[in-house]
């Protein structure tokens, strides 16, 4: 039988914590990378777009000297954050970002479509252990992206292949030294670990990246100085110790935000008509697509419930009325805000098409509600974001659904697998080693003062009205509401 157990703990600062999950295993944000905003030159008034391809026969603007063959063991400078445990030799300070430095760092792993580096503070080249890993580790690191890199665009898209180049757009082969390659950094992010560490960030993308550092002077960012120039994201080298699985499936979560800056940014930004704009996903449907990506890809790498996004659904079930699912929250209620968006990411993708929905969301030119509206219109749904949004708050309290009715508790084609039905009414995750934890089901509030929150963008609160087990007439009598927005409803679970 499940442990009855509930870690939503007292914490001393939640500035930054993305989600616990049901073991309380702290997960953070990297507030830097989730915080930039990639400056974009505005159109100009000819109706062509400041950044354009380079026309033909006109030599593309480089900065590096272009592409080279990488192999294991080579060694270049990269940029990461610099803790303040560390030396302060050589350190960049961005007023908004925080400090950073060049390190060195070694090719340990590379196949198919990535290289693997790891900072060789962080490396052993005998045992794994603390924040040091691996040849092996790092291999395997490979292998595992490598098996998931194509399934993913399959469904999620493609991540682009052109830099952004000051008012320009260049080709990622010319100016970048690692050319397409994704690169998967691997050190110990924010320098925070410890023994038995349970808490911190497991990786991050961070666009900057995709700017050659000459855009620094051209949008007047000091941030842009610090790109890696080319496809980075970054993994910590802690966890990949510790908790693998998780690491395996911050890959999938890392190159899907990665994917969305190419799918939705770039090629909006390439657009030369007048009518488009450079569009940005919002945190809340970015986020949401990186977790239900973790979900469309957990039974293929064999992640434990735990580590993977079923493990935000305590969060969600206990204080999904903190949060509404269009707004992004801070401090002590980001975890109500990620929880949120995964739990009507994996609704949508359960009720509404599996990974035609997804892909359809992640490769049309919208964003945000829009994406979701048109996903449904192409897929031959007669529904929208707002329909669907409607409906969504059955599947939180209909432990009983009529057939047709949304719900968690049915299973859809994932990617290379099944996505697994979420019996949200008695939930119980496991964490790999036997170990499982059930999760209560979404909190009822009452019906009176104690029950009134103060509902956020696009939030909902549930009350049990009572119950009855015969038939008859039961009168129930509503006030109005305080805001026109506002809308009740009133839902009648069927008998067993």
């Amino acid at each position: 039988s499940a442990e009855e157990e509930n870690p939503l703990m007292e914490i001393d600062d939640w500035e930054n914590v993305s989600g616990i999950t049901s073991s309380g295993f702290i997960r953070k944000d990297y507030a830097p990378a989730r915080d930039f905003k990639p400056p974009f030159r505005d159109k100009v008034s000819s109706g062509r777009s400041a950044m354009v391809a380079s026309v033909v026969g006109e030599p593309m603007k480089s900065t590096t000297s272009g592409e080279r063959e990488y192999i294991v063991g080579d060694e270049k400078e990269i940029w990461v954050d610099i803790p303040s445990t560390k030396g302060k030799e050589n350190v960049i300070e961005s007023a908004s970002y925080g400090q950073y430095t060049k390190r060195n760092a070694t090719l340990q792993a590379k196949m198919g479509n990535c290289y693997i580096w790891v900072l060789d503070e962080n490396y052993s080249d005998s045992v794994a252990s603390g924040a040091k890993i691996t040849r092996e580790k790092a291999a395997i690191l490979a292998d595992k992206f490598n098996s998931i890199y194509e399934p993913i665009q399959e469904v999620f898209g493609y991540e682009s292949n052109n830099m952004i180049d000051c008012d320009d757009f260049a080709e990622m082969s010319a100016v970048s030294d690692t050319g397409t390659k994704v690169n998967i950094v691997v050190y110990d992010i924010e320098g925070d670990y410890i023994k038995e560490q349970d808490s911190g960030t497991a990786g991050y993308f961070w666009a900057k990246d995709y700017y050659t550092p000459d855009s620094k002077d051209f949008y007047n960012e000091d941030i842009l100085s610090l790109s890696n120039n080319g496809k980075y994201f970054y993994v910590d080298s802690g966890f990949l110790n510790e908790y693998p699985e998780m690491i395996y499936s911050t890959l999938a979560h890392e190159f899907q935000h990665m994917i969305n800056f190419g799918e939705k940014t770039m090629k909006s930004m390439k657009n030369d008509t007048m009518e488009s704009e450079v569009l940005y996903s919002d945190t809340w449907s970015n986020e949401m697509m990186s977790m239900v990506c973790e979900d469309m890809i957990k039974e293929y790498l064999e992640i434990p419930d735990i580590l993977s996004p079923l493990g935000r659904l305590l969060e969600f079930t206990e204080g999904y009325y903190r949060s509404g699912l269009i707004d992004w929250l801070s401090g002590n209620d980001v975890a109500y805000s990620y929880a949120g968006a995964y739990a009507f990411g994996a609704y949508l993708a359960r009720n509404y098409g599996g990974t035609k929905l997804i892909n359809e969301i992640a490769t049309n030119q919208y964003v945000d509600q829009d994406a979701i509206t048109q996903a449904l219109k192409a897929i031959g749904k007669n529904e929208s974001f707002e329909t669907v949004f409607k409906k969504y708050p059955q599947a939180l309290v209909l432990d009983n659904a009529p057939k047709g009715a949304p719900s968690f508790n049915k299973s859809v084609n994932g990617i290379g697998g099944i996505m697994p039905k979420i019996d949200l009414f008695n939930l119980v995750v496991s964490d790999g080693d036997g170990k499982k934890y059930g999760i209560k089901p979404p909190t009822l509030l009452p019906i009176k003062s104690s029950g009134r929150v103060n509902l956020r963008p696009y939030g909902f609160t549930l009350h049990s009205v009572g119950s009855t087990n015969s038939a008859g007439t039961i009168d129930i009598t509503f006030s109005s509401p305080v805001n026109d927005n506002e809308k009740i409803y009133l839902l009648v679970q069927p008998k067993n």
